[in-house]
C-alpha cells in the first residue's frame, strides 16, 4: 500500500462519494422503506429484518445485534480489513482520489532504505538458492520439500561464508545501514573493525509485512554443529516481532475466505500445514503468541486453530496461546498431534491428509484442556486436582464475554464433576497478569450498543432530533447548556455540530461528525436511525426543560450533601441554603410550565 495522505478532509471526501446502500447491498439484500432502506443483518441470523441504513446521513445500524457505524466502518468489519485497506478499497471503488503523503524526514527516509536493503538481501538469497550445489536446496530436496514451494514461499540460502552478502550490498548500502537492517553483525570489541554477514550457512524464510515488504529473516542452520539451530532477524525499524507472523501477508485471503486461522511455531512446521493444503497458517516464529499478534488476527477472523508440538512445551505453549486467543474473543480449537512429534513429523509420517484432517477434526480448546490436564485422574490427590482445575480456570478467566465464560464454566463444572457454584464463586480472581480481555469482540458494534442503552432516555432523543436537522437543530444549539449533558458521547456529538455551520438546519453528516470514534458513530448510528420519535417544536421545548430539571436535580442534591458535611464540621451554611432554595424555585417554575 502506498504512503497515503488519509486526512480528515478525504475521509469526508469518501464518506460522501461512497454509496453505502449500494457497498451494503452487496451483502444483503435492502429494501427501501420510507426515508431508509431495510434488509436482514449480515453480521447475524435473523429471520425479521432489524438492519437500517439512510444513505443521506451515511450510516448504518442493526437494532437487534448492534452492529453499527458509516460506511467505512462496513466495509472494515464485513470484509475485515484494516482501515488504511478499507480506505483504499472505497476509494477505488468511487473515485476518490488520496494523495501522497509530501513532508517526509530523515526517520522516513532511512526506514526506505532498509527495507530496500532488506529486499535486495532477499533477491541474493533467493538466487544463491537456485544455483547448483546449494547446500539448502538440497536439504529442502531430502525434506520432500517440491521447488515449486521454495518460490512461493520465498525461500533462500544463506552461503557458508562470513561476507558473502557484505560484498554483494556493500556499493549500495552503507554498511551502518546494513547492521541496523539486522543483515550485518558487528564485530565484537576487540575482534577487529567492520562487520560481517549476520546469516551464514542457513536456509532462509523470508518474513514479510503486512503489505508484503521483505522486512526480515528466519534462518535454519545447515550444519549439524551449527548455533543455535534457528536465527531470526533482530529488531529493526522496519522488523518488530512482537508484531509481526510468519506467513501472515501469503495466508490473509484464504484465512478470510475459510473463515478460520491456524496457528503453529515454527517455519518448517508452517511448511507442513501448507504442503499439507492448509493456507491459512501462520507462524509465531519459534516463540511464543504475542497479544498484538493475536489482536491482529481478530481483526482478520473469528475461529482459530492451534497446532502446536504435542511435547509439554508445546502444550504450555498451546495454553499460553488459548489464552490469548480467548481474551480477543476466538472461538478456539487445538489440533491433537502425537506425543512428542510436531506438523512436519506427522505430515512426513502421515502424510498430506492425515495432517489435514487433524486440523478439520481438532476439538474445541475446552475438551482438550480437559485432555491435557485430566483433572479427572482418579490417582490425583484432592489437591492436585484443585490445581489442574484452577489451570483451566486461569484460562477461561481471559473470556472478555461474561455471559459466555458463564457456559464455559458450566461445561468445565460437568467435566470435573465440581458444582458449578463452587467454581464460579472465585471466576474474577482467574485472569492472569498480563492477559487483557479484548473490549471490542463479538458481534461488531453489540459493545458500544449497550454501552449505548445507559446515556440517559432524555440525552439520546435530544440527539434523534438534532441529527434530524430543521429548525429543531438552531433551536436546541442556541437554548442548550453543555452542563446540562452527563454522557461523554452526547457531549461529544453536540460539540461537533457546535463547531459547524450553525446557520445551516442541514446535517453534513460525513463532515460534522469527522472526528467521532467507531465507537461514537456506532452510538450514534443506534439513535440517528430509530424513527420512533418525529420530532416537533413543542417536543424540543419539553427536552430542553427535562435536561435543565435533570441537571437542577443533580445540582440540588450535591448542594444537599455539601449543607450537610457544613453541618458536621460547624460551617456557616447560609449561602449554600439560599443556592439551593434558588435551585428548588427553578425547578418548581420549569414543571409548572411544563
Amino acid at each position: 500500500m502506498p504512503d497515503l495522505d488519509i486526512n480528515d478532509s478525504v475521509l469526508a471526501e469518501l464518506r460522501s462519494a461512497a454509496d453505502i446502500v449500494a457497498v451494503i447491498n452487496d451483502h444483503t439484500t435492502l429494501k427501501k422503506a420510507g426515508r431508509s432502506w431495510k434488509g436482514l443483518c449480515p453480521f447475524h441470523n435473523e429471520r425479521t429484518p432489524s438492519f437500517t441504513v439512510d444513505r443521506d446521513k451515511g450510516l448504518y445500524h442493526c437494532f437487534g445485534c448492534g452492529a453499527g457505524g458509516d460506511v467505512i466502518r462496513f466495509v472494515r468489519e464485513i470484509d475485515r480489513l484494516d482501515f488504511p485497506e478499507a480506505v483504499e478499497a472505497l476509494a477505488g471503488r468511487f473515485g476518490v482520489t488520496i494523495p501522497r503523503r509530501e513532508r517526509r524526514g530523515p526517520r522516513e527516509d532511512r526506514r526506505d532504505r532498509i527495507l530496500e536493503a532488506v529486499a535486495a538481501a532477499h533477491r541474493f538469497y533467493a538466487e544463491r538458492l537456485t544455483r547448483p550445489g546449494s547446500a539448502a536446496a538440497k536439504y529442502l530436496q531430502e525434506r520432500g520439500v517440491p521447488p515449486e514451494l521454495w518460490k512461493k514461499l520465498g525461500l533462500g540460502h544463506a552461503p557458508d561464508a562470513w561476507d558473502s552478502l557484505r560484498q554483494a550490498l556493500g556499493g549500495a548500502y552503507p554498511e551502518d545501514l546494513l547492521v541496523e537492517a539486522g543483515l550485518l553483525q558487528p564485530r565484537a570489541e576487540g575482534k577487529g573493525t567492520g562487520a560481517y554477514d549476520r546469516f551464514r550457512d542457513r536456509l532462509l524464510f523470508v518474513i514479510k509485512d503486512d503489505r508484503g515488504r521483505p522486512v526480515g529473516f528466519g534462518g535454519r542452520t545447515l550444519s549439524p554443529q551449527g548455533e543455535p539451530k534457528y536465527l531470526n532477524s533482530p529488531e529493526s525499524p522496519v522488523f518488530s516481532k512482537k508484531r509481526i507472523l510468519y506467513g501472515l501477508f501469503e495466508a490473509r485471503e484464504t484465512i478470510r475466505r475459510k473463515d478460520r486461522v491456524v496457528l503453529v511455531e515454527g517455519y518448517f512446521d508452517h511448511l507442513a500445514l501448507v504442503r499439507a493444503g492448509i493456507a491459512e497458517t501462520v507462524a509465531s516464529m519459534g516463540t511464543a503468541l504475542t497479544p498484538e499478534q493475536a489482536e491482529k488476527l481478530r481483526r482478520l477472523c473469528p475461529h482459530a486453530v492451534v497446532c502446536y508440538d504435542g511435547d509439554s512445551a508445546g502444550k504450555n505453549a498451546t495454553r499460553g496461546a488459548l489464552q490469548l486467543l480467548l481474551a480477543q474473543g476466538f472461538q478456539a480449537r487445538v489440533a491433537r498431534l502425537p506425543e512428542g512429534e510436531d506438523p512436519d513429523d506427522v505430515l512426513g509420517r502421515e502424510g498430506p491428509e492425515s495432517l489435514a484432517a487433524r486440523i478439520d477434526e481438532a476439538p474445541d480448546y475446552l475438551s482438550w484442556l480437559l485432555e491435557d490436564r485430566n483433572p479427572g485422574d482418579p490417582t490425583l490427590s484432592s489437591a492436585e486436582k484443585r490445581e489442574r482445575i484452577a489451570s483451566i480456570q486461569e484460562i477461561l478467566g481471559a473470556i472478555p464475554d461474561r455471559v459466555l465464560r458463564y457456559e464455559e464454566y458450566r461445561k468445565l463444572a460437568r467435566g470435573v464433576a465440581v458444582p458449578l457454584e463452587v467454581l464460579w464463586e472465585g471466576e474474577k480472581a482467574n485472569l492472569s497478569p498480563g492477559i487483557t480481555r479484548s473490549k471490542s469482540v463479538g458481534t461488531p458494534g453489540n459493545s458500544a450498543a449497550l454501552s449505548a442503552l445507559e446515556a440517559p432516555a432524555v440525552e439520546k432523543r435530544l440527539v434523534r432530533l438534532l441529527v434530524g436537522g430543521g429548525d429543531h437543530k438552531s433551536l436546541i444549539l442556541s437554548t442548550l447548556k453543555d452542563d446540562f449533558l452527563t454522557d461523554p458521547r452526547v457531549k461529544k456529538v453536540v460539540a461537533a455540530l457546535r463547531e459547524a455551520d450553525s446557520a445551516s438546519e442541514t446535517i453534513d453528516f460525513q463532515r460534522q461528525i469527522a472526528h467521532l470514534t467507531d465507537d461514537e458513530r456506532t452510538f450514534l448510528s443506534g439513535i440517528a436511525l430509530d424513527e420512533s420519535l418525529e420530532p416537533t417544536e413543542k417536543g424540543v421545548d419539553q427536552l430542553l426543560k427535562a435536561l435543565e430539571i435533570n441537571h437542577l436535580e443533580s445540582e440540588s442534591s450535591g448542594l444537599q450533601q455539601a449543607i450537610s458535611r457544613a453541618e458536621s464540621e460547624g460551617s456557616d451554611i447560609q449561602d449554600l441554603v439560599q443556592r439551593k432554595e434558588r435551585v428548588r424555585r427553578r425547578i418548581a417554575d420549569l414543571k409548572r410550565k411544563g
